[in-house]
């Protein structure tokens, strides 16, 4: 099992994502956040603890996973830079390479992947790449958390472009 989970930017995918780590019950938990903590009561019934607070949704996760839009993902690394120091960070921004993501918090531990609306269902294909910096317990956890939402399948980062 994997300890809390925290899913920052829980709009279609994000909320896909949460839906799905709840109903596999292999999290100790998740936290949703969004800047309108309304839109995020739906999420809190199914039993995901709800935030409007990225830093400290961040810093209570052992995972956190980063599912905003490409033009917001440098914004908000930079919001949460101490709270993912040393944390495992799974970018839905398929379209930012994992460079790009280092570049920005060199010393938290990325996975840059792109879930399909199909997550909704738990029927995505979810293609997935390492950083550099990950470690092996990190592709085994990914897998855990990323088959939640379907199957899953690591691919060399230079395929993610097609994949998406």
């Amino acid at each position: 099992m994997v300890g809390t989970v925290t899913v920052i930017g829980a709009g279609v995918i994000g909320g896909a994502i949460v839906k799905c780590l709840i109903k596999s019950k292999k999290t100790e938990s998740v936290i949703a956040t969004r800047r309108n903590l309304e839109t995020l009561i739906p999420l809190a019934d199914l039993g995901a603890n709800i935030s409007d607070n990225n830093q400290v949704a961040a810093r209570e996760a052992e995972v956190v996973f980063i599912c905003v839009k490409p033009n917001d993902i440098e914004q908000v690394l930079n919001e949460i830079k101490e709270e993912i120091e040393g944390k495992l960070v799974i970018s839905t921004a398929a379209v930012i390479p994992i460079a790009s993501l280092e570049a920005i918090m060199p010393k938290a531990r990325y996975v840059r992947t792109m879930p399909n609306i199909a997550a909704m269902v738990g029927e995505s294909f979810t293609a997935y790449t390492m950083g550099s910096t990950t470690l092996l317990e990190d592709k085994t956890t990914a897998e855990i958390l990323l088959s939640t939402m379907g199957t899953c399948m690591e691919i060399e980062e230079k395929y993610m472009d097609a994949v998406t």
